[in-house]
């Protein structure tokens, strides 16, 4: 379970914050962090930063789960994943759901992070650092747009011209449910400049495989741009279908069969193909086949 609820006796009157970086060998902004989301209680009161602590105690606290998943490149520095489509990235609140972090913390160590995120519905390359030190330096290459990161998807329809898709996007509002249409990203004049790269690869009946490059980074990008050119990836149970079916998405788990009928596919046709960047004087590139009814798609 990746979240855990123990209980502790303090015998020495001690700074909350301090006695939480020596019990979970954390960072001083963790274990503020911990003490933010009240995971740190005494008598049912939550503990606030600058408070003391002595007696008992209760955390609540991620503890990984043993979780393999295919690892496509590892070096010292980091790992890179083939996550599966419907796992989190994340653990999502308290709840017991598995996520990528089960994997990477259970092998690599709780200083072991994702350096980027994807959707629980898309599958495909997931690149992670070992400790704090190449997280920051991995997330500044992201930053800075150093990682070239190239998407494959299934879309609706016969898509024929390579474009780039140029339409800003507003990204939900902090705080958005996951059980309302509100997380859901827009097109809007006053979101923040996005573009896709779109090539057309493959037709198929009814559909295309394109190849998607985001030339920025923006909640949903290509999912959104690719729904706003009239063709949308086949299996989103958010753009491109009925409010009522995207509705019945985030209230309730839905049956294969009730996803295809939506949605046009049983899951999200979307898949992190392939990673290239350079890090610390070596070069990397990296592919992962897009596998459709554990077929390769790309032969």
């Amino acid at each position: 379970m990746p979240f855990i609820t123990q209980r502790f006796f303090i015998q020495e009157e001690q700074k909350a914050f301090l006695w939480l970086m020596r019990t979970l060998h954390c960072t001083q902004k963790e274990a503020q962090k911990i003490l933010d989301k009240g995971w740190l209680t005494q008598e049912g009161q939550a503990i606030h930063k600058s408070q003391s602590i002595c007696g008992e105690i209760s955390l609540t606290h991620f503890s990984p789960s043993p979780l393999k998943l295919p690892i496509v490149l590892q070096t010292p520095y980091f790992v890179i994943y083939d996550k599966p489509a419907f796992l989190l990235t994340h653990p999502k609140g308290t709840f017991s759901h598995p996520s990528l972090c089960d994997a990477l913390k259970s092998e690599f160590g709780l200083q072991a992070n994702p350096v980027h995120r994807l959707d629980k519905e898309t599958s495909g390359l997931l690149l992670c650092s070992i400790n704090k030190t190449y997280e920051s330096q991995l997330k500044a290459l992201f930053e800075t747009s150093q990682i070239q990161k190239t998407y494959l998807a299934l879309v609706r329809g016969n898509l024929k011209e390579e474009q780039i898709i140029d339409s800003p996007i507003l990204t939900p509002p902090k705080g958005a449910k996951h059980s309302n249409l509100q997380i859901r990203s827009t097109l809007s004049p006053q979101g923040k400049n996005a573009q896709t790269h779109i090539l057309p690869l493959k037709s198929l009946k009814d559909s295309t495989l394109v190849q998607a490059t985001p030339l920025t980074g923006r909640t949903h990008q290509i999912r959104l741009h690719l729904c706003s050119i009239g063709h949308p990836i086949l299996g989103d149970p958010l753009y491109g279908c009925e409010d009522k079916f995207a509705q019945a998405y985030l209230e309730s788990d839905l049956g294969e069969e009730q996803r295809e009928s939506y949605f046009g596919a049983k899951r999200l046709m979307l898949h992190a193909y392939s990673l290239k960047f350079s890090f610390l004087g070596e070069n990397y590139e990296v592919s992962s086949p897009f596998l459709i009814d554990n077929i390769s798609v790309i032969p």
